[in-house]
């Protein structure tokens, strides 16, 4: 049942957001607020939402992050929306001095190859539509 899931987000673009929405996000309880300004359901992030609140250090900002849009991904067309909103949301990041100094330009670099990304994609869709 799982190999006949079509990831929306390939493989390399999935490991950026991971990369990526940590340094932008500068604790736990702002990754999962990210997720729900980008409409993902509370039933999506309810479990990790508790877990930070019970023990903080039993998982990290990437854990949320990877857990998250896996999550998203196996719910198909029904998650488009909320999939397109977090890439629109990272793809227009760009006031990065809410992330901490020394990820800053780390930040600015991924946001901008996310966007490099998304952009060849874009276009690779439209070539195809118009043929």
């Amino acid at each position: 049942m799982f190999m006949d899931i079509v990831f929306h987000y390939p493989p390399e673009l999935t490991q950026l957001l991971v990369q990526t929405i940590p340094l932008l996000c500068p604790s736990k309880s702002d990754v999962l607020l990210f997720f729900k300004g980008a409409g993902v359901p509370q039933s999506v992030t309810s479990d990790l939402t508790e877990r930070v609140a019970k023990d903080r250090n039993s998982i990290n900002k990437y854990e949320i992050v990877r857990t998250v849009i896996e999550r998203l991904n196996t719910k198909g067309e029904a998650t488009l929306r909320e999939r397109r909103e977090i890439l629109k949301r990272v793809t227009e990041f760009d006031d990065f001095s809410t992330c901490w100094p020394a990820d800053q330009l780390k930040a600015k670099g991924l946001v901008s190859e996310i966007s490099r990304v998304v952009g060849v994609k874009d276009s690779f869709t439209r070539m195809k539509q118009a043929q």
